[in-house]
Parts: structure tokens; sequence; C-alpha cells
């Protein structure tokens, strides 16, 4: 648990540093299909890094300082080893114990938010009249009113919008799906599950959702849809029909 623990702390530190470096240096650029690699590199070095061991000879007060405080935090390992086996127990910092009790209770929490917003979309998904679409895409359609998203290869929209909107509404969630946008949302969720605690994590994922809506936007317009129309269906999807 102990070395668990280090390990997340590391990717944490690791996933900020790289996160800055981007809203320093790439956040401006327009280059979405780059940013979206760059974004997605980030977390994979980000859980990668930590693995690397660097030896320095020369021990600085900064480096002491961390050294101490990972030690502390495993002796947890020791704590759950000696009270199995007697009733011995560490001398360990109360806070490190209630810091890692508070931690693995936020990684339960979100991991029930994640599987409950999961279910949920499930029952969407097989509530709704299906069509068959191209390249075996899946159209899920309601009776009621909802805002139109796609999961995978299931695009879930409303009667309302196939019947008014379905051509530019089905261009948008189309292009999603062919970018893989679900697998990128899928992967920073558990990210965030396992770094509820790290900011880095939750603007990784929101950066991540206005790059794919800029990836299906530019794609929309790439099909020949007219620029004005598209924009004005995003206003009234975003404020109303009626404002």
């Amino acid at each position: 648990m102990g070395t668990f623990f280090v390990y997340i702390l590391k990717a944490s530190v690791c996933l900020a540093a790289f996160y800055l470096f981007y809203r320093l240096l790439l956040s401006k650029e327009t280059f979405h299909r780059f940013n979206r690699l760059a974004l997605c590199g980030i977390l994979v070095l980000s859980l990668v890094i930590p693995f690397c061991e660097i030896t320095i000879h020369d021990n600085t007060e900064i480096q002491q300082t961390l050294v101490n405080f990972e030690q502390y935090i495993m002796q947890v390992d020791d704590v759950i080893q000696t009270t199995s086996v007697a009733m011995v127990t560490p001398s360990i910092p109360v806070w490190i114990l209630l810091a890692l009790l508070v931690y693995f209770l936020g990684i339960l929490f979100f991991f029930g938010r994640t599987a409950y917003s999961l279910a949920h979309m499930l029952c969407l998904v097989r509530r709704g009249r299906k069509e068959k679409l191209e390249k075996g895409t899946i159209l899920i359609v309601h009776d009621k009113d909802i805002a139109p998203f796609s999961w995978m290869k299931y695009i879930v929209i409303s009667e309302k919008d196939q019947t008014e909107n379905s051509k530019e509404i089905l261009a948008h969630e189309m292009a999603h799906i062919r970018n893989r946008h679900s697998v990128d949302l899928l992967i920073s969720d558990l990210c965030i599950c396992f770094q509820w605690f790290n900011p880095a994590s939750w603007l990784l994922k929101q950066e991540l959702q206005t790059i794919h809506e800029y990836e299906a936007d530019d794609s929309v317009i790439r099909q020949g849809i007219n620029a004005k129309q598209y924009q004005l269906l995003l206003i009234k999807k975003a404020v109303g029909t009626r404002l």
C-alpha cells in the first residue's frame, strides 16, 4: 500500500509538471491533433517516469527531505505486516495513515461515480430505438429530449434532433467515433479516479474535451456543411432555441 501511494504521488507530480509545460507552450496552438497526442503522451509519461530511478551521489537538503518522506510512507507496509504477526507498531505519523485512508476512500468514491455514469449511459443505449449506420455505428433514437452524444460505436440522439438537424449532429458525432475520443475520456477518467486530489488530472480532461470538440467541428466543416448554419446550431444547443 505504501509503495503504491508513493508511486501515485510521483506520478501526480510528473502529471502536474508536464501539464504546466503544455499550458505554457502548446495550449494556444491550433494544431488540435498534435495537442491531443501531446496530452495523451503526458498521461503515459506521468505513469512511466516514476519507475525510472535516478541516482544522485551528492544529496541536497530537498532530496533528503523527499527521501525521508518516502520512507515514512513506506512504513505503512511494515505496519500491515507487523500487526498481522505481532501487535508491534512502528513509529509512523498518524496523519500519514489518515491521508492514506482519505485517499483510498476517494478512489472508491470516484470509481463508484464513474461506474454510475457508465451504467446510466448504457441504460440510454438499451432503451432507445436502434438504427444501423455505416462502419458498424449504431444510432440510438429517444422520444424524450436529451442532448446528443456518442460513446464508442453508439450515437444517442432525440427524435427532435433527428428530424431537424440530423445531418450536422450525425456528422459531428461520427467524427468523435472515428477519432476514438471515447477512449481518451475513459483513460482520463481512470486517471482522475487514482489522482482525484490532483487538479492537473481534472484540467487535462477538460483540455482533452475541448480539443475533441474542435476536431469534430473541423471535420463537420470539411464535409461541406454551411459554417454559419452550423454555428447557429451550436448556439441553439448552448442557450436554447428561444434565446
